[in-house]
């Protein structure tokens, strides 16, 4: 049995008030846990452009475009077939 599911089953046992009060100690705990730092997109596209193949860098700003593309020719495709 998980940590997660023994937790459930004594939290299945417990009356309002103890619910109350794990509720409280529960709290306690999230505020002492600092926050994590949030990166932003631009900090992680250096990260990313290190270990990039630079021959293919020109060719990422359309891969999203094209690769929709394709999907959706596919997918006509197959419908065409269906229908056949």
């Amino acid at each position: 049995m998980s940590t997660k599911e023994i937790a459930y089953s004594m939290i299945d046992n417990l009356d309002e008030e103890q619910l109350n009060a794990l509720v409280v100690i529960l709290r306690g705990m999230m505020k002492e846990t600092p926050p994590k730092e949030k990166k932003s997109a631009a900090s992680l596209c250096g990260i990313f452009h290190d270990v990039a193949n630079p021959d293919l860098i020109p060719l990422e700003k359309t891969a999203w475009e094209q690769a929709a593309v394709e999907k959706h020719i596919r997918f006509l495709e197959e419908m065409k077939r269906e229908d056949s």
